[in-house]
């Protein structure tokens, strides 16, 4: 059985008259959902139950004034689930709250927001963001970001950003050296010493940040904030509001999902949110895919993902059927502790891949030797002529970071990742002529 990808599902037990702030605590804690962009909850009645007090809770005609169990079911991506489950905690004083990983089988939904023309920012933006002081220590800057979604962190100054963090700035100028996406292949013992060597170097953030980022209003028209992205190269831009101070922060997928969620209804989303008109994927993917064979060498898997800024290659058979994808992470889990450095250093300054003695040597210090052997066979592949908001959908629902696009035959005609299609949504459709 094949599925889309990991979730996690977490479920709140409360009493439909349990209350916060003088509303329903179920009504309190979907508001709080929606407005941080999770996708998508539901409220169960309970019609009897019980708990730790041992009284029974039943509905019937001529009882209608006892307290019936409610139960909130919310299906979220790990990473949002982590971001927003304190927040939920804060709001039920008496239940139970429980999480646990479940397998997405299927997620075809229906349009998730109904936003208007004029929608905003504010519309889409995650209002719970993460910041750093400029005195924070590089070290803490890092560990805040580990196993979370977000890659930049902004540095806060009396309420307002006067700069960000972001992975680059990391690598660069704070000693990380390696991508904060990277740091989840590391063992422990290698974590915990780049965190120590991060201690002693004793750098902060306002040491290594960008400063004055690049930030929008939180009324910025979605096409507006699209452009600022696109034209500056960021994939999140802190939101701020009429007087300067931080409210957000909306990222690349923020705005993809208000496209993607309702790409059933084709033409008309893009059109709503005043952006670029739908449009055939084969006017956006680039042509010029990274990929290998099933049987090509480890050294030249290496060499083909950090030949593109995509840092990953497709794996394709003598007839460019897709038959996997290779990733600069998945490479790096996939080698001892002894070859790593080497490992590192070819990921991070796109070097050759080598070490000792060369070849014979990395085979001893890896997992297998062949692209075949390391690669994944989760890869998401869509056809040429299906239209831009349909990728898209595909994209966000497998939390794919790129498509690898096919022709009427089946096979590679081209790739696609976040950032073709957001140019894609800012550019205007081809002509029909």
């Amino acid at each position: 059985m094949e599925t889309l990808g990991k979730a996690k599902r977490v479920r709140i037990y409360v009493n439909e008259d349990d209350t916060v702030h003088g509303k329903p605590l179920h009504h309190a804690i979907l508001d709080l959902l929606r407005r941080e962009n999770a996708q998508g909850a539901t409220v169960f009645h309970g019609i009897e139950g019980f708990g730790p007090a041992g009284r029974v809770h039943v509905s019937h005609l001529v009882d209608v004034a006892v307290s019936l169990p409610i139960l909130v079911e919310w299906i979220d991506r790990p990473e949002q689930v982590e971001r927003l489950a304190p927040r939920v905690r804060e709001l039920v004083r008496h239940g139970l709250i429980t999480v646990d990983e479940i397998d997405i089988l299927l997620f075809e939904p229906m349009p998730v927001r109904d936003l208007v023309p004029t929608a905003s920012v504010r519309d889409v933006m995650s209002r719970e963001v993460a910041t750093v002081a400029p005195s924070t220590p590089v070290r803490e800057v890092v560990e805040l970001t580990l196993g979370k979604a977000y890659r930049a962190v902004p540095v806060v100054e009396d309420g307002r950003p006067v700069g960000i963090v972001t992975s680059s700035d990391l690598v660069h100028r704070g000693g990380l050296g390696v991508r904060l996406d990277l740091l989840q292949a590391l063992d422990k013992p290698e974590l915990h010493e780049l965190l120590e060597r991060l201690s002693r170097q004793k750098r902060t953030a306002g040491e290594i940040m960008t400063a004055d980022p690049v930030t929008v209003r939180e009324s910025t028209s979605l096409p507006a904030a699209a452009e600022v992205m696109t034209r500056r190269r960021v994939k999140r831009l802190p939101v701020v509001d009429a007087g300067g101070a931080l409210v957000g922060i909306v990222s690349r997928v923020d705005l993809l999902r208000t496209v993607g969620a309702g790409y059933s209804r084709r033409e008309a989303v893009p059109r709503e949110m005043g952006l670029g008109g739908d449009q055939p994927l084969s006017s956006v993917m680039r042509r010029d895919v990274p990929m290998v064979h099933p049987e090509t060498p480890l050294p030249e898997v290496f060499q083909a993902v950090i030949a593109t800024r995509l840092n990953r290659a497709l794996v394709v058979d003598q007839d460019r059927r897709v038959v996997g994808i290779v990733t600069d992470g998945e490479l790096l889990e996939r080698v001892t502790p002894a070859l790593r450095p080497s490992a590192i250093r070819s990921l991070m300054r796109r070097l050759p891949f080598t070490h000792g003695k060369g070849e014979e040597t990395v085979a001893g210090h890896t997992r297998g030797r062949k692209a075949e052997d390391v690669m994944s066979r989760r890869i998401a592949t869509v056809r040429e002529d299906v239209l831009l908001s349909e990728a898209i959908a595909t994209m966000l629902r497998g939390d794919h970071r790129v498509l690898a696009v096919l022709d009427a035959d089946g096979r590679l005609a081209g790739i696609v990742d976040r950032d073709d299609m957001l140019h894609g949504l800012i550019a205007p459709a081809p002509s029909a002529a």
